[in-house]
């Protein structure tokens, strides 16, 4: 897989931003859904396909992220480890907030169920934070990325 994209280092960043988006946005459709009982059910469906979507699309967001070697320092190597846990542990709350999401479409009378999905979204949200300024560290602190310094294909 790495060598797919091996011609395409700015790939990543403009594969990223967009599950980004649509995860955060799940996170307002939730709590939209919670403030209006009428369109519950409606802003739920929204909420999943939203969340779907941004599951699948982080997973290919992951895929095209560059590893570091070369001239980049041990630090940037950490950094970049750091950035690389956190976009998996993001991108697996984000499978199981969907799943939970799925299930709990067929009891929608349960309100306690919105409030988990509520409580996992902010944890995603949590950790897309984190991620995120794990890789702008990368970008701004250590060169990586779009400036093309420390990224080879190890």
């Amino acid at each position: 897989m790495e060598k797919l994209f091996e011609g395409f280092p700015n790939l990543h960043p403009l594969v990223v931003h967009f599950p980004i988006v649509l995860l955060l946005l799940a996170l307002f459709g939730q709590v939209v859904a919670l403030g209006y009982r009428r369109y519950r059910r409606e802003l739920n469906i929204l909420t999943f396909v939203l969340l779907l979507l941004g599951t699948l699309w982080a997973f290919a967001a992951i895929q095209t992220s560059s590893h570091i070697s070369g001239d980049a320092d041990a630090d940037a190597f950490e950094v970049f480890d750091i950035h690389q846990r956190y976009a998996w542990i993001s991108f697996w709350l984000a499978g199981v907030t969907t799943v939970v999401r799925l299930i709990t479409l067929r009891w929608s009378a349960v309100l306690w169920t919105n409030y988990l999905i509520l409580l996992l979204l902010i944890g995603l949200s949590v950790t897309l934070f984190i991620t995120g300024h794990h890789g702008a560290r990368l970008v701004y602190q250590y060169g990586v990325g779009p400036k093309s310094n420390g990224i080879l294909m190890k």
